[in-house]
């Protein structure tokens, strides 16, 4: 039976047993085998079982499908060879197919020789030393107060990251080959993450729907506008009650506004892209509050002082929508 094994050696292993015939392989729910992974696209790969043969397909994905570390569209898969979609490592394995046993030929007639010599005899031989038992896989202790991963909190954390001392699930870490096995690396800072044994407790709510890739940008797209417009109104308003213009604190504010509602649509998926539309929707909104600030005020103070304080609000507000809405 032929079959994929993904992250093959490690506490989070899986396999999947493939099928005679089309086997799909993506992050969507519709797929034969669902990888929850934000490198795997919807629909990413499709394995072919034909008898013997065995076939993968690439289905135009973002990140690509890899054989023996070679982006493919297609190509023909042999037992024990790794395959990438994405970041996701997986090990192809098939069983050989049964031979006939051979037939034992007849023993030949034993021949029995003496040798005179005056050589004593040679010294007996030790017994090769027996090799020593391979130690369990040693898990690391979880940071005080940490059992779920930084990102998904209803996930349980199975790796951690001793530099920045965050637990991450296996959605949330880089995967490579190497030498000694599949190594798992903190996206952020790239540190290999060692594995953590942290208590799993049973989720009783609503599972978490997983979007796709595009269905991800709209709705980030559609949440940081509406921010930009909210911090834009509540700057203008609150101009008007104070008579006053602080863009010091009213662009960090919008820009707070804006980090949030995109990390909200992208369901805190970790990419300089959601970054990106935070930092440009936070621009948009700073924007329209000045110009909102302006029309209910009529100030128009053009000093150095404005100047510098309006620009330092500025790059504030970017940079927490930078960091809040894609972590990047």
């Amino acid at each position: 039976m032929a079959k994929l094994i993904i992250h093959s050696g490690t506490p989070q292993a899986r396999e999947f047993e493939l099928k005679p015939g089309v086997n799909r392989i993506g992050r969507s729910e519709a797929n034969d085998f669902q990888i929850t992974d934000p490198s795997v696209s919807t629909h990413h790969a499709q394995v072919i079982v034909d008898g013997a043969s065995v076939l993968i397909k690439d289905l135009n994905s973002t990140n690509g499908t890899f054989v023996n570390q070679t982006q493919v569209s297609e190509g023909v898969l042999r037992p024990g060879q790794p395959l990438r979609l994405g970041g996701v490592e997986i090990i192809f394995q098939a069983e050989a197919p049964a031979s006939v046993p051979a037939v034992a030929p007849a023993a030949p007639v034993p021949v029995i020789r003496i040798n005179i010599s005056s050589s004593p005899p040679p010294p007996p031989q030790a017994p090769p030393p027996t090799a020593a038992p391979s130690s369990p896989e040693v898990f690391a202790e979880p940071p005080p107060g940490k059992t779920a991963c930084k990102f998904h909190p209803k996930i349980s954390g199975q790796w951690l990251c001793r530099k920045c001392n965050e637990l991450f699930c296996s959605l949330c870490v880089s995967t490579k080959p190497s030498s000694e096995g599949i190594l798992h690396s903190c996206r952020k800072c790239g540190t290999t993450c060692v594995p953590v044994k942290t208590k799993v407790v049973a989720n009783k709510e609503k599972p978490v729907v997983v979007y796709s890739d595009k269905m991800l940008l709209i709705r980030s797209l559609g949440f940081g506008f509406v921010a930009a417009l909210l911090g834009a109104l509540i700057w203008t308003g609150l101009s008007y009650l104070m008579g006053v213009d602080v863009p010091f604190i009213f662009a960090p504010m919008v820009g707070a506004l804006c980090g949030y509602a995109v990390k909200l649509g992208c369901q805190d998926t970790p990419s300089p892209v959601f970054s990106s539309i935070a930092a440009a929707c936070c621009i948009v909104g700073s924007v329209l509050g000045k110009f909102g600030m302006i029309a209910v005020t009529h100030l128009t103070l053009n000093t150095n002082t404005t100047y510098f304080t309006g620009g330092l609000g500025l790059v504030i507000a970017i940079y927490a929508a930078w960091k809040i809405g894609g972590d990047a």
